[in-house]
């Protein structure tokens, strides 16, 4: 469902640019929460929770700015953390 009109993308460029596009953004959240540990809220306290929320985050951000920035060349590029 969409509620663009026809005129406005053809569907190769519509999937191409939107719906991959959302595909790879669902798949970087799914890799902090799982592999970075993201989902775990389970403390006592809140700032506990958003501290450990805070450092899942800055892990996300230095993985991301290593496969973009320091392995863009390499075929370690598009790497994805795993269990």
């Amino acid at each position: 469902m969409t509620s663009l009109k026809s005129e406005e993308k053809d569907a190769r460029s519509l999937y191409e640019q939107e719906y991959c596009a959302r595909g790879e953004m669902e798949n970087r959240v799914k890799e902090q929460q799982l592999h970075l540990f993201a989902d775990r809220t389970s403390t006592e306290t809140m700032r506990a929770n958003q501290l450990r929320l805070w450092f899942s985050s800055v892990a996300y951000v230095l993985l991301n700015k290593l496969r973009r920035i320091g392995l863009c060349s390499t075929e370690f590029s598009q790497a994805q953390c795993v269990g």
